[in-house]
């Protein structure tokens, strides 16, 4: 049971209660259905305790504005909250090892966010965000409230960081999803806006449209260069949980990387170790960053005889 549907089962109740005390007692065989209803939705729930939810504020600022909070033009805040949907529950499934370079997006209905109130200061949303739990109720933080607060730190990097800095989260990160970040940042810059983003106690803001515009850039595909390498040399490392590997080319030179691999495919990859092999990479580099490495399939190695 997730959150939604703790909630659809307490409006069941509310609904089936107002229509029961309009039904007289007397009426056994019409109360009958209802009362069944009513006592299987109770039971849904009995027990359940509704945590404290997590909320975050978005807010904007810039041309799609009107006298900073009278309002905002709707078809630029319909869309600009899509695209930041979009962005958390790509971020999400990236933190979850589930997204790939195409398809639908993983588990997004689980990721929605529920727009709650409009948030004070400029003109935007207060947002909730869903709390979940793949094995217990209600007793884990929902991974979008990790998502939000990774772009928060995507979004300091790409003002304040050094390519260096950036080139961490885009290890850590999907490329697909860094994409979904820069396309909510871009829909900004076309329509001559900027934005806050509030969540747990941390509050990050773009100081102009000009700060935006530029941070924008350096999630750019231009910025962000991608190409396919090839090494020959010996795998000396492999850790299939956390999708890593190290690649030793020569004796002072050791390529440290990730993978997109399950992890039954990550302890296939360690039947390799110590083979000479031919392996293909995908090499990522953030403006003048140190290049990342990426090994996207086992059919990206093959063994060399010896």
């Amino acid at each position: 049971m997730n959150r939604a549907e703790y909630l659809w089962y307490s409006s069941e109740i509310t609904t089936l209660e107002e229509l029961l005390k309009g039904i007289p007692k007397e009426n056994v065989i019409e109360r009958m259905g209802f009362e069944r209803r009513l006592k299987e939705a109770r039971a849904a729930i009995e027990g359940v305790v509704m945590p404290a939810s997590q909320r975050l504020k978005l807010t904007f600022r810039g041309q799609p504005v009107i006298e900073e909070t009278y309002g905002i033009y709707a078809d630029f805040a319909g869309q600009a909250l899509d695209k930041f949907t979009n962005a958390v529950t790509a971020i999400a499934a990236s933190l979850k090892d589930k997204l790939s370079d195409r398809g639908r997006i993983p588990e997004k209905q689980q990721n929605q966010l529920l727009i709650v109130g409009p948030a004070i200061g400029s003109f935007g949303f207060e947002l909730e965000l869903p709390i979940s739990s793949e094995n217990k109720l209600f007793e884990e933080l929902h991974i979008s409230g990790e998502s939000v607060k990774k772009i928060q730190a995507i979004f300091q990097a790409i003002t304040e960081g050094t390519d260096e800095d950036l080139s961490e989260f885009i290890d850590e990160v999907h490329p697909r999803a860094i994409d979904k970040v820069h396309e909510f940042l871009e829909y900004q810059v076309q329509n001559g806006a900027w934005c806050d983003l509030d969540f747990d106690g941390h509050v990050f803001r773009f100081q102009n449209e000009g700060q935006l515009a530029t941070s924008a850039r350096r999630l750019a595909k231009d910025y962000i260069a991608e190409k396919e390498v090839c090494f020959a040399g010996t795998l000396i490392g492999v850790l299939p949980s956390d999708r890593r590997f190290e690649l030793e080319i020569s004796r002072a030179d050791i390529i440290k990387g990730k993978t997109y691999l399950s992890l039954e495919e990550g302890k296939r990859l360690v039947e390799h170790i110590t083979k000479p092999i031919r392996i293909t990479l995908k090499e990522v580099r953030v403006g003048e960053g140190t290049p990342r490495y990426i090994l996207e399939s086992l059919e990206n190695i093959t063994l060399v005889d010896s």
